[in-house]
């Protein structure tokens, strides 16, 4: 509905096509000159007599790496594992199946026993390195892109729909490869694009770190936007099997690889299928190893230019730059990278576009016009604003431009929300704020962490386009407190919210090692010291130490197993009693305690839990019965209760690894840690569901058998009240028995409250909205009513 009000329609028919002199007007005719437009982007013929000599040199070069035949039998080569396939399908999200119509849906009802069928299945392709022609086969379905003329064949966008089955085993093999380039550290640094716990943030805080410091030294930074031509669709395969070869993969995952990017055929389907072609070059579109793919092709791009250069990487959009005071040796030094990243794209097959390539100038200087930059002896346009992931950037910094534009695309959608409400009649507040959350708030979120440096006059532009939105939200009058309109509808103010999304950005550092690009912005640094500047690199620290979390530990962002996941294996867990809950009363001990008896006899129980005060004390137990073994720690105070469940889960394994009980049973009453074992999926604590399934393996390697089962809490079951109990004595210890780090969840749950804290500080010494202080005096919560009329009228008396 917002995009029709806004004008955007789409459209499912397909007009009559137009290329050259040439008109289609039935459905096959339409579907066969779409799929040649198609192919013909990944044609060798797009490239010159040039380019061609070059790939050609590249292959000479590297002949005999591509001809040696080894089969390794290391853990990358190794079989795939129930595991992995399990992983694989609890990853696989419902979309439009490929040729077979096989979906993942179908897949996921599948018995045990038939997974394991499949697995051979899958096992025997990665022992043969020859996959089913049917999967190399794509239906393309054209999209038409916005804005565009639907006569014409290249303005529709092609979607992929690729055998789902293809796309299981594709999961599993991205998973293996991932790990093994992550682990070695083969990717680059400054590589952001496709990598967990990174984002488009990570290049432009880098750069806009850089230009600050330029403007504090008066010095100028000369930035270089890369874009290359037709970067996925032109990919070349024999390259990147090159690459895959220099880094030490061979064996099944080479092969496999290799014959997965062979003989790919495409087909366009408008009411029926078009005929079939071939493609030539580039990753296949829409799979599930495409951008891992394209990621180690392109890795390398910056690799050979000189220490002193910025530069950054997120998938295709690449970006140099170098900081100085004299800009002419700042332009000779960034002509010298442009030559030797131009000596890059013809040895690996790619091109970069002359007209899309931008340099731009970040000076405060009058830069003389002589100085130009060049690319295959063209010369390189200069502007004065560019658009880099998402942000305008001008030449002084000052995000004027950007931040206008944001307001004018707000506006739209105030219009929109205007058409949806009157003072008696309309939409109620409630969906007006999602409308305001989803297509105002989350426009001003992203990027606020680097545009936030802007002048306090241009971020009240922003402000202003809040305060509307609310007003129409509550029906609020044009003289309404701005301070009250926020509380009214317990909506953070901007300046608060962009402090919260940068503290959260802080929190997803520190759980990085070195290896980040933007750890760098976290160093101290003398420009800080000798100017005071509202960006994020200075005033980062700050606001940290002012919330009290300087010192505090952060667990890993991204955790690496020390073994291959490919040796783990699914954990074993009843949740029949949790089941049976939904529907039966289990509030009878004796009951669970049968079941448990009866069930698991000869099993060795062992019952976890834990416990947080009031004070945010942490305790965690497991308590053995048969062998008398009551255990309890205190831990780090302030974590979250699935924190300290997860570590009583850690500790009763630990146990059972130094005891070696043949079979064991371990009874917990939290369904949140039990689902995460289950799925091998904790979005929270990735770190201690790592640490679980290692010491599960360690324990499995022995032979010995643990499974786990979830229990009722508080229904007198003795060994569950057992730990309970030395749960809560273990949190009024006064000493930490165990240092927990905190996720970042657990951080930023500290951040909003402290965020949260300072406005409620404002609002108590706000000299504004005094009437509605004296009704409502604490933050954070929105009234809602039964229809807009009265909603309007109570907020009017309110205000």
């Amino acid at each position: 509905m917002i995009k029709r009000m806004n004008g955007i329609r789409r459209e499912y028919g397909y007009p009559v096509l137009k290329d050259g002199n040439v008109i289609v007007v039935t459905e096959e005719e339409k579907a066969n000159m779409l799929v040649k437009k198609f192919v013909k982007v990944h044609s060798c013929n797009n490239l010159s007599a040039e380019e061609n000599r070059r790939r050609n040199c590249t292959i000479n070069e590297n002949v005999n790496l591509l001809e040696e035949n080894v089969r390794n039998n290391d853990l990358l080569n190794s079989p795939f594992s129930l595991f992995e396939l399990n992983n694989a399908l609890g990853k696989s999200k419902n979309s439009s199946p490929g040729k077979d119509n096989i979906s993942y849906i179908m897949v996921n009802k599948l018995s045990n026993s038939s997974k394991k069928v499949l697995l051979e299945f899958y096992n025997k392709i990665w022992e043969v390195g020859i996959l089913p022609l049917a999967w190399k086969e794509a239906i393309i379905v054209p999209i038409l892109k916005p804005g565009k003329d639907q006569s014409n064949p290249a303005s529709y966008r092609p979607i992929a729909l690729t055998s789902h089955i293809c796309k299981i085993m594709e999961r599993m093999v991205n998973e293996r490869l991932s790990y093994f380039v992550e682990k070695r550290g083969y990717l680059s640094k400054c590589q952001s694009g496709f990598r967990k716990g990174r984002s488009t943030m990570d290049p432009l805080l880098c750069l806009e770190h850089e230009i600050r410091k330029g403007q504090v030294n008066k010095e100028s930074v000369v930035a270089v936007f890369f874009d290359i031509e037709k970067a996925y669709d032109m990919m070349w395969k024999d390259g990147f099997l090159i690459k895959l070869k220099k880094m030490g993969i061979n064996g099944s995952m080479f092969y496999w690889i290799k014959d997965f990017l062979q003989d790919r055929s495409i087909q366009v389907r408008i009411g029926q299928l078009s005929e079939k072609f071939f493609v030539e070059n580039g990753t296949p579109q829409g799979s599930i190893v495409s951008p891992l793919f394209f990621s180690i092709v392109i890795n390398d791009m910056f690799d050979n230019l000189e220490s002193g250069m910025g530069f950054s990487l997120f998938a295709d959009d690449g970006a140099i730059w170098k900081r100085g005071k004299n800009l002419k040796f700042i332009v000779k030094k960034i002509q010298e990278a442009i030559s030797i990243i131009e000596d890059w794209s013809f040895k690996w097959g790619f091109k970069i576009s002359i007209d899309k390539t931008k340099t731009l100038f970040f000076t405060r200087k009058k830069a003389s016009e002589n100085l130009k930059l060049q690319i295959y002896n063209h010369e390189l346009e200069r502007v004065r604003e560019f658009k880099f992931l998402g942000l305008w950037l001008d030449e002084k910094l000052t995000w004027e431009n950007h931040i206008q534009k944001v307001v004018n695309k707000c506006k739209r959608v105030l219009n929109v929300m205007r058409c949806l409400v009157g003072s008696e009649w309309g939409a109620e507040r409630k969906a007006l704020k999602s409308i305001y959350t989803g297509l105002i708030r989350s426009v001003f979120d992203y990027g606020s962490i680097v545009f936030g440096s802007a002048s306090d006059t241009l971020l009240k532009k922003l402000d202003s386009i809040q305060y509307q939105a609310l007003r129409l939200c509550t029906g609020a009058v044009r003289t309404t407190p701005t301070s009250a309109l926020l509380i009214e509808m317990g909506e953070m103010p901007l300046n608060l919210r962009r402090l919260q999304l940068k503290s959260n950005y802080w929190c997803n550092l520190k759980g990085h090692d070195g290896n980040h690009p933007c750890q760098d912005i976290l160093k101290s640094s003398w420009e800080k010291e000798k100017k005071k500047l509202n960006s994020f690199g200075w005033e980062i620290e700050n606001v940290i130490k002012d919330f009290g979390l300087s010192g505090i530990n952060i667990s890993q962002t991204v955790p690496l197993s020390p073994v291959y996941p490919s040796l783990f294996h699914n954990n074993v867990v009843d949740l029949t009693l949790l089941e049976k809950r939904k529907g039966e009363n289990i509030s009878d001990p004796y009951l669970v305690q049968s079941y448990l008896d009866s069930k698991y006899y000869g099993y060795v129980q062992v019952f976890t839990d834990a416990s947080k005060n009031s004070n945010s004390s942490n305790g965690v137990s497991f308590i053995v019965p048969e062998f008398k073994v009551k255990k309890c720690k205190r831990i780090t105070d302030g974590v979250s209760v699935y924190t300290g469940e997860m570590m009583g889960i850690i500790l009763a394994l630990g146990w059972i690894e130094e005891v070696r009980p043949l079979r064991s049973i371990v009874c917990s009453d939290s369904s949140s840690s039990l689902y995460s074992l289950k799925n091998n999926h904790a979005i929270s604590r990735p770190d201690l569901l790592l640490e679980i399934q290692l010491i599960t393996y360690r324990i499995q390697a022995m032979g010995l058998l643990v499974i786990f089962t979830w229990i009722p809490s508080h229904i007198g079951l003795r060994g569950n009240e057992l730990a309970d109990k030395y749960a809560k004595l273990a949190s009024k210890y006064s000493d930490i028995d165990i240092l927990v780090p905190f996720s970042r969840e657990e951080i930023k749950s500290i951040i909003k409250q402290k965020v949260k804290e300072r406005w409620q500080r404002q609002w108590e010494e706000d000299r504004t909205g005094r009437w509605l202080y004296s009704i409502q005096r604490k933050v954070g919560a929105m009234r809602r009513t039964r229809n807009r009329k009265e909603e309007t009228v109570i907020s009017r008396l309110r205000f």
